[in-house]
C-alpha cells in the first residue's frame, strides 16, 4: 500500500514538472480551409464572388493581428445558367477600412448575368492548387401575382382601419427583409424620391426609436396611419406642401432563397443581450471546402393614396 502511495506521488510531481517546463498551446493543428461567398441577385447585371482561406495568426493567438490580405488569386471561376456558361473575371476594389488590411479588396465578378426568378445558378471555383469548390442556389420564384394576399390593403386610408396592412406568401424556414417607402416628387423635377417608414418602433432607455427594416420569417407589414401622417406631414422640412407630389406607398420585400435563409437562421441561434457566443454553428453549402453561395429576389406591392386624404393633409 505504502509502494502504490509513493508511486502516486511520484506520477504526480512528474506531471507537474511536465506541465511546468511545457508551455500550454491553445491552438488545434491548422488545416488551411477554402472559403467561397457569393450572393446571386436577379435586380443587377454584376454578380460577384469571392474567395480566400483560412490563415495562422501571426502572433499564434488573435486574429486580428493578421495584416495579410487572405484573399484567394488567380483562380477559374465559372457560373452555369440555364446551360450558359459564364466565365467570371478577376478584380480589385477600393478598400474603405484599411484598418487592418491595406491591400485592395480582390473579387471575382460578371456584369452580363441577370438570373430569372426560380431558376437554377451552378458555380465551379477551380483553385491555383487543383481544389474544387462547387455549389448551387435556386432564385426564390416571387412573382407579384400570387405572391402577395389579395386581401392585403390597396388604397390609403383602408376603410375601417387605422393601420394598413399586406401580407405576402409564408414559406417553411424562409427569411423576408422588407421595408416601406412613400414614393414621391418635388416641383419641377422628373426624379423619383424615396421617403423610408419605419416599420415599428422600440424602447430604448426609455425612448422609442423607429425599425426601418427586418429580417425574419414574418410575413406581413402593418403600419400605423398616424406613422403615417406624422411622416408626411415632416416631409417638407420647413417648406410648403405645395411643392410635392406624392405618388404612393409601397412595400418592399427581399426574400432569401434557401441557403441564405438556412444561413441567416443558424447565426441567430439563441442570441440575445445576455448571451455571448464562443462558437457559432458552421453551415456551409460549399462542396469541396466553405462559405455560402445563395441568391435573394427582390419585389414591390404598391398603394395608391386617396385623392382626399392627401388633400386633407395639405397636398395637392
Amino acid at each position: 500500500m505504502k509502494k502504490t502511495g509513493m508511486l502516486l506521488i511520484l506520477f504526480s510531481f512528474a506531471l507537474l514538472d511536465y506541465s511546468c517546463n511545457n508551455a500550454f498551446d491553445p491552438n488545434a493543428p491548422f488545416r488551411e480551409r477554402y472559403v467561397l461567398t457569393g450572393i446571386m441577385r436577379s435586380d443587377t447585371t454584376l454578380q460577384v464572388v469571392t474567395l480566400t482561406r483560412s490563415y495562422e495568426p501571426s502572433d499564434g493567438i488573435n486574429p486580428l493581428s493578421n495584416t495579410q490580405d487572405p484573399a484567394i488569386v488567380g483562380a477559374q471561376v465559372n457560373l452555369w445558367y440555364k446551360d450558359t456558361l459564364y466565365e467570371m473575371r478577376d478584380t480589385t476594389l477600393v478598400r474603405i477600412d484599411t484598418s487592418r488590411y491595406k491591400d485592395s479588396v480582390h473579387c471575382y465578378y460578371v456584369n452580363n448575368l441577370k438570373p430569372e426568378e426560380n431558376q437554377y445558378v451552378d458555380i465551379e471555383a477551380l483553385l491555383p492548387n487543383g481544389r474544387l469548390l462547387q455549389s448551387t442556389t435556386q432564385l426564390p420564384e416571387v412573382s407579384p401575382v400570387g405572391f402577395f394576399d389579395e386581401n392585403s390593403d390597396k388604397n390609403i386610408p383602408p376603410t375601417g382601419k387605422d393601420f394598413i396592412y399586406v401580407s405576402w406568401t409564408s414559406l417553411p424556414g424562409i427569411i423576408y427583409s422588407p421595408r416601406a417607402y412613400i414614393t414621391y416628387y418635388t416641383a419641377g423635377s422628373s426624379v423619383e424620391k424615396h421617403l423610408q417608414l419605419p416599420l415599428f418602433f422600440i424602447n430604448e432607455g426609455g425612448k422609442q426609436s423607429p425599425v426601418y427594416s427586418n429580417q425574419s420569417n414574418i410575413n406581413f407589414v402593418s403600419i400605423n396611419m398616424a406613422t403615417i401622417a406624422q411622416y408626411l406631414d415632416e416631409l417638407p422640412q420647413g417648406g410648403s406642401k405645395k411643392d410635392f407630389s406624392i405618388a404612393g406607398l409601397s412595400v418592399e420585400v427581399i426574400v432569401y432563397d434557401q441557403n441564405l435563409s438556412t444561413y441567416y437562421l443558424s447565426m441567430q441561434t439563441n442570441k440575445n443581450s445576455f448571451t455571448v457566443s464562443l462558437d457559432n454553428p458552421d453551415f456551409t453549402n460549399i462542396q469541396g471546402g466553405y462559405g455560402i453561395f445563395a441568391s435573394y429576389e427582390r419585389t414591390v406591392y404598391k398603394l395608391k393614396f386617396t385623392y382626399t386624404y392627401l388633400k386633407a393633409l395639405g397636398f395637392e
